[in-house]
């Protein structure tokens, strides 16, 4: 059952982040959402799904917006299971857990694209780039990760009952 909502999730997200989102820009900045779902699916489910769900979104990504195949389904594939092994290390109740992953993410997948395509021969200017996209982007990627975070967590995680002697 979970494989199937998962699947639904990622082609869910992938029409809304071809057709809706475009125009929810703020300040010429869109939301990384497939980055989103893989943190919270990772912190949620651990490494395995988290990568598989990584690698996913990120060869959906390749094949309909990237220049270069195989880019995006390699850098998701291990923030997924970098943050995935930490899914039994962190409490899933607090929300700022999301948040800041979130942040450390955003900042993460854009410095290695940036190096992988630098490689690749196809140079941007980096430091612009950070200054005037990845800062704002982290910050729209942590607070749409903090519901995003919660509402799957109602998906994914049981409810613990607490018993105690009386």
């Amino acid at each position: 059952m979970n494989t199937l909502i998962i699947g639904l999730i990622i082609v869910i997200n992938f029409i809304l982040e071809s057709a809706v989102f475009p125009n929810f820009k703020i300040f010429g900045i869109l939301p990384n959402t497939g980055l989103i779902i893989i943190v919270a699916i990772a912190l949620l489910k651990g490494r395995k799904t988290g990568s598989i769900v990584g690698l996913i979104i990120g060869l959906l990504q390749d094949i309909i917006f990237s220049r270069v195949i195989g880019v995006n389904g390699f850098l998701y594939f291990f923030i997924g299971y970098f943050i995935g092994m930490a899914e039994s290390k962190l409490s899933k109740d607090n929300i700022l857990i999301p948040f800041i992953i979130t942040l450390g993410s955003t900042i993460g997948y854009h410095a290695f694209y940036y190096l992988f395509m630098f490689f690749l021969n196809y140079s941007t200017n980096f430091p612009v780039f950070f200054k005037k996209v990845v800062l704002f982007e982290m910050i729209y990627n942590g607070i749409i990760a903090v519901f995003i975070y919660k509402w799957f967590s109602k998906i994914f995680v049981a409810p613990s009952a607490m018993f105690r002697r009386r």
